[in-house]
């Protein structure tokens, strides 16, 4: 029986209701690399370790978090950390001790309970990556072409780490884009690679004119539960805290949190078991609402909402930022979809502009934009919130 997982990433039976995804990860896997886009708290870290945690043939997964990573090299240092660490990549890279300098005596000495941080400081103190991350590279995807199993690299918040390089080098992000995207377009290529994002990359390289850098990936959007899926996970959870539920209650939860994404069910239900632990009484409608508005709108979820708002600032420059939330005000007061038109206008009243040819595509490519970083859905010829819980 699964159990709510809110703060961690769901693993092993914790990891419900995305069967279909994965399927669909390792379909592709065999032909093309996956672009996996999703908000934070989403699920796609979830995926990821899935893929980590019961790999397939013929392939070796591997899994890094690059959020904090802010030059080339400094990947470059992660991921041989990483490759140095994992039991059956090390060996690999003991093949590279005679070209390059201190490597390999590096890999001779590494003590056998060394963790990946003290592996990442000897590489940057007693080796040359830092000159060289561009020869240190091609000589490893040159090594891992040849092996088996191949590696499956699981690339954790890569937008986030290219936005980090491009604000201190613009030219050192494109060094890295295209080095990468000769890596993994290369004949003799192997390796697959997976590319997880809380923020919109297409949007964040179109922006640099280096969208072509990643035309190579099959994109793979991560949705919500489908409505049988939160149905049987609100259930389910009920069913393993031997706690009764009843239809009008299941029905309740699933129409306050709206589009069922896992996270957001997860913080509901784990208020909602508090709430009934604390009062001994069973679980009613009203509990649900009081757990709904006072817990997860008033604090539990503050933090993903912050993020959210400070995601505006950071990515959408400018006359976007300004647009992007006079937009989503208007949808936030607003109970049902709203015309494109009317939030057109918007667009123009923000900006102090007039309508023409590329004032309307400035306004679609920003609610392009916005749909693709899951701020909104478009509806016919109208736009509503992506979450019924983020609106509110």
């Amino acid at each position: 029986m699964p159990e709510l997982n809110v703060g961690g990433v769901p693993r092993g039976e914790d990891y419900f209701g995305r069967e279909d995804l994965i399927e669909n990860l390792w379909t592709r896997l065999k032909q093309d690399n996956v672009l996996l886009v999703a908000p934070r708290r989403f699920g796609k870290t979830g995926a990821m370790y899935r893929l980590l945690d019961e790999p397939r043939e013929p392939f070796q997964p591997l899994y890094i978090n690059v959020e904090h990573i802010m030059s080339a090299t400094d990947f470059m240092v992660e991921f041989l950390a990483a490759l140095l660490h994992d039991r059956h990549f090390s060996r690999l890279i003991n093949k590279l001790r005679e070209e390059t300098k201190g490597l390999g005596r590096i890999v001779r000495n590494l003590p056998e309970s060394i963790d990946v941080g003290g592996i990442k400081i000897i590489l940057r103190e007693e080796t040359d990556v830092s000159e060289q991350w561009i020869s240190y590279g091609e000589r490893v995807m040159a090594l891992l072409a040849k092996d088996k199993p191949h590696l499956l690299l699981l690339i954790d918040e890569f937008a986030i780490m290219i936005d980090n390089i491009a604000q201190r080098s613009r030219d050192e992000a494109e060094r890295f884009l295209r080095w990468f995207r000769a890596v993994r377009t290369s004949p003799g290529t192997k390796a697959r690679f997976v590319f997880g994002g809380s923020i919109n990359l297409i949007a964040t390289l179109d922006n640099m004119g280096l969208v072509d850098t990643v035309n190579d990936l099959s994109i793979v959007r991560l949705e919500p539960f489908d409505p049988k899926t939160a149905k049987h996970f609100v259930e389910t959870i009920f069913a393993s805290r031997r706690v009764k539920l009843a239809p009008k209650v299941r029905d309740t939860i699933l129409e306050l949190v709206g589009a069922p994404i896992p996270y957001l069910l997860s913080v509901l239900l784990t208020a909602i078991f508090d709430r009934q632990r604390a009062t001994r009484k069973k679980v009613s409608v009203e509990m649900v609402k009081a757990a709904f508005q006072d817990d997860l709108l008033g604090g539990a979820t503050a933090a993903v909402f912050r993020h959210y708002r400070s995601r505006i600032d950071q990515y959408y420059p400018d006359l976007e930022g300004r647009a992007a939330k006079a937009i989503l005000g208007i949808l936030s007061r607003s109970e049902n979809p709203v015309r494109r038109n009317t939030l057109y206008q918007s667009f123009l009243k923000t900006g102090n502009l007039q309508p023409d040819q590329k004032t309307q595509e400035d306004f679609l490519r920003l609610m392009y934009k916005l749909d693709n970083d899951f701020y909104v859905v478009s509806q016919d010829d109208s736009f509503a919130f992506f979450s019924r819980v983020l609106q509110l």
